[in-house]
């Protein structure tokens, strides 16, 4: 039998290579150049400017954008080490999440053989929520920080509020997602208070989280954006959407997988002995809500789930056979290093990818209009261009400030209520979609071919194509030379590829 020290160094480097692949799908995320060139902005005009610089349409004042820090992050990574500095933090964030769910999960008693056990369940479960650097990804990392800093709290240890004040005011200025950490400091208080056991000193502590929302560069606008975003409907944005519409038949089995488990753990250890518990159930019932809220439910459930699920009959069983070091535990981990190491090494996991066609290797992802903004760039293009909301932030960060944009991901952020829906009116080709063109007075327009308003282009007067390739197609409006117009007009076809420069 091999020795458990060799046992538990099979398991560290299987999970740690089929986590890694897991997540080496790093096409850059849509909220990434808005982040950056928000940042760029702000660098050189020496402040975080609270009014939009990149939309010719109709924005919010003030712009709060609650991903400003997150951006900082991106750029200055990308402007000293370049393109791998931006897939290094992620890593770090992704590795660093790992690294406190297992500190969590062994201060409350668990082992590493049914850690491990669950660490793959949980890592299925929600590997699709990291890709490059999205600034969900500080959320994740300090969600389960709060969650190991709750379970000292329930041991009396009050020190974790000298920590957990500072860090809280950093997550807040990176990513609104601090709302999910405030929702569960809100139940460990509750549930303290029902306990009857200490809980004045977080009553003391949520005041001030409160008032520390206010220590951002927007002042008290970030309250009136928060009470905004917090509530309002996403029906088009389709990682908004509940579970059973929006997840993989694959997340939707592992997340069912999951609730056995914890069902099963709560029929053998009891509701009122499993403390926790109660975050764990209220992460659940929204990720069902949200598939975009899936990633909070893992983390809570890997932090508090493995201790009391090895008080069960399985959790002894596979405990005492990591004891023992038992070979057929060892086949298992050796098998996923197997499985995972090889294509790690294949999917190149050091690259940022801004791909313009599919990557069939790694699934559904974003695919950027590359040759288009390059010929955009290349014949001297500016003016007003209108774009799909996927491509809006690309389009800023590459041709900004001689092209503005019609919308981007900024979203709630930065447009009021209606302007997706329009933008998804006309590029449906949807009853009014001319309509909406007219209203938008652009310049030009960014087409890409999967979309339904491209077989309507060709028929429409006033526009003519200047621009088509495999991905995206440009039209320019007649009679008009926006700036310097547009030098060596063709029916370009590109031949595709993954661009991956910034």
């Amino acid at each position: 039998m091999p020795g458990q020290r060799l046992l538990a160094a099979v398991i560290v480097l299987a999970l740690a290579c089929m986590f890694a692949y897991r997540i080496s799908n790093n096409v850059a995320d849509v909220d990434l150049w808005h982040e950056m060139a928000l940042a760029r902005e702000a660098f050189a005009s020496g402040h975080i400017p609270w009014e939009d610089r990149f939309a010719y349409t109709p924005t919010r004042l003030p712009v709060v954008h609650h991903e400003w820090g997150a951006g900082m992050v991106a750029f200055c990574a990308a402007t000293s080490i370049g393109e791998s500095g931006i897939v290094a933090v992620k890593y770090a964030l992704a590795f660093g999440l790992g690294g406190v769910c297992w500190l969590c999960a062994s201060r409350r008693g668990a082992r590493l053989g049914v850690f491990g056990v669950l660490a793959a369940v949980a890592v299925l479960l929600a590997d699709q929520g990291f890709s490059t650097l999205r600034a969900q990804v500080y959320s994740y990392f300090f969600t389960a920080s709060l969650l190991y800093w709750l379970d000292r709290d329930r041991r009396g240890d009050r020190s974790w509020l000298l920590f957990w004040m500072p860090v809280y005011v950093v997550w807040l200025n990176l990513h609104a997602g601090f709302l999910v950490g405030a929702g569960i400091f809100l139940l460990h208080w509750l549930e303290q208070a029902t306990r009857r056991e200490p809980h004045l000193h977080l009553l003391l502590a949520g005041g001030a989280m409160i008032g520390l929302i206010a220590v951002n560069p927007y002042g008290l606008h970030y309250y009136d954006y928060l009470a905004t975003a917090a509530l309002m409907p996403r029906p088009l944005i389709d990682e908004w959407a509940p579970l059973w519409r929006s997840g993989e038949p694959q997340q939707i089995g592992l997340f069912l997988l999951s609730l056995a488990l914890l069902g099963y753990t709560v029929r053998h250890v009891g509701f009122r002995a499993m403390r926790g518990l109660p975050a764990i159930l209220v992460c659940a019932v929204f990720a069902v809500k949200s598939t975009r809220l899936l990633n909070f439910y893992a983390i809570a459930w890997l932090c508090y789930l493995p201790a009391y699920f090895e008080a069960t009959p399985l959790g002894q069983l596979l405990r005492r056979r990591y004891q023992q070091g038992a070979w057929p535990l060892a086949a298992v981990y050796a098998g996923m290093l197997v499985v995972s190491a090889p294509p790690l090494l294949f999917a190149k996991p050091w690259l940022l990818r801004v791909p313009d066609q599919p990557i069939p290797k790694f699934g559904n992802h974003v695919i950027y209009p590359v040759g288009a903004v390059d010929f955009l760039a290349r014949t001297g293009f500016r003016g007003k261009l209108m774009v799909p909301f996927d491509w809006g932030a690309y389009a800023s960060w590459r041709l900004f400030p001689d092209v503005k944009v019609s919308i981007d991901s900024r979203y709630e952020v930065a447009y009021p209520p209606g302007s997706l829906e329009r933008n998804s009116v006309f590029y449906r080709a949807l009853d009014g979609w001319q309509a909406v063109l007219a209203a938008e007075q652009a310049d030009a327009v960014l087409v890409p071919n999967a979309l339904p308003v491209s077989k309507q282009m060709p028929t429409l007067p006033g526009w003519k194509l200047v621009y088509r390739d495999g991905n995206a197609q440009i039209y320019r409006r007649v009679g008009t030379i926006a700036g310097g117009g547009f030098a060596g007009e063709g029916d370009a076809v590109g031949a595709g590829g993954v661009h991956r420069t910034l």
